[in-house]
């Protein structure tokens, strides 16, 4: 690709053949049985995903797929099926190093087409901030994701308070991506695998409550410059914004629970747009400002959204607010600057 990209995909989750295994008794492993492929991360075995020699894992066919999509370039980001927040910390920081260097090293071979960015063991906050110093200053890479939650501890769990305030002082944002519950117990209730709703239902419904938690918990009230990004267009959060006011004008405990106006703390998110096309994805434009939504596939993903830069090229918006969309705002956010 040359030139400056005109589209950037900030939901491009990858796997890594030479990371696998890395992990313990959790693997991660990407395996085939009887002619089905499957991949393995502990005791979750997700069948019938060509994640051995499609464009999850094979950069050539990566690089084919981004450009029938009309994709200059992603950001990469980790599979949620490789938190591995409930294994030893440990073990998971020497998982986390691996593929942080393997993001690293991909960007290296390929700076126009890829940024990437980190996964850290948040189980173990300390452990935590020696990977992200790692990650950020000598990998350059441009965010952390984490999970909705941490095995059961939430996000505005004071203790998680040093990672997000050293991300702060870094500059870089935060990414919440739910894992299956059955990848990683939250201590919720749990939404059936039936009809894979745990999939389909669960992870906006864990997007809510996690944007709810950032506010109502004060991660965001503590932290004024951390931006935090929601993919799948937040959930229902967006939607629902109206009940987060009225709850914070109108119950007892809200009347207090913030120092700053819930707006001010609702511009730090911004959102993918990675919703139903038309008149969804429409509604989360207006709603939201076109400064804060960005172009997301979940590229290799069972519900990838093939014609998606299509979809935003067709949104009844002015052409600047397409290209803020499909590359801007990235490239302000996440400071990406392709090469």
């Amino acid at each position: 690709m040359n030139g400056t990209a005109r589209t950037i995909d900030i939901h491009a989750h990858i796997l890594f053949p030479e990371v696998m295994g890395l992990c313990g008794a959790a693997g991660p492993e990407l395996g085939e049985k009887d002619g089905r492929q499957y991949f393995r991360s502990g005791g979750y075995v997700l069948d019938y995903v060509r994640f051995i020699d499609g464009p999850m894992s094979n950069v050539d066919a990566r690089l084919a797929l981004m450009d029938r999509l009309s994709v200059d370039h992603q950001l990469l980001s980790p599979n949620p099926l490789t938190y591995f927040y409930t294994q030893p910390a440990e073990v998971t920081a020497h998982y986390c190093r691996a593929s942080n260097e393997a993001m690293a090293g991909l960007c290296a071979k390929h700076p126009s087409r890829f940024s990437a960015s980190a996964q850290v063991p948040m189980q173990d906050p300390r452990a935590a901030l020696r990977e992200l110093e790692y990650a950020v200053r000598i990998l350059k890479l441009k965010s952390v994701h984490t999970g909705t939650d941490i095995g059961g501890k939430d996000l505005s769990d004071p203790g998680l308070d040093p990672v997000w305030s050293a991300m702060e002082d870094h500059g870089v944002p935060l990414v919440i991506h739910p894992a299956p519950p059955d990848v990683e117990p939250t201590g919720k209730p749990a939404t059936t695998r039936k009809w894979d709703l745990d999939l389909i239902v669960g992870f906006g419904h864990e997007e809510t409550l996690a944007v709810a938690d950032l506010i109502f918990g004060g991660v965001l009230d503590r932290h004024p410059r951390l931006h935090v990004n929601v993919p799948h267009g937040g959930g229902t959060a967006v939607f629902l914004r109206g009940r987060f006011e009225a709850a914070i004008r109108k119950r007892p405990w809200g009347r207090t629970i913030l120092k700053r106006p819930l707006e001010e703390l609702w511009q730090q998110m911004s959102f993918d747009c990675l919703v139903r096309p038309g008149a969804q994805m429409e509604f989360l434009v207006k709603a939201e400002g076109a400064d804060r939504v960005l172009l997301g596939t979940n590229f290799a993903g069972w519900d990838q959204e093939d014609e998606i830069v299509h979809h935003v090229r067709a949104l009844p918006v002015n052409e600047t607010d397409k290209a803020a969309i499909l590359a801007g705002n990235a490239r302000r956010i996440f400071k990406i600057d392709p090469h």
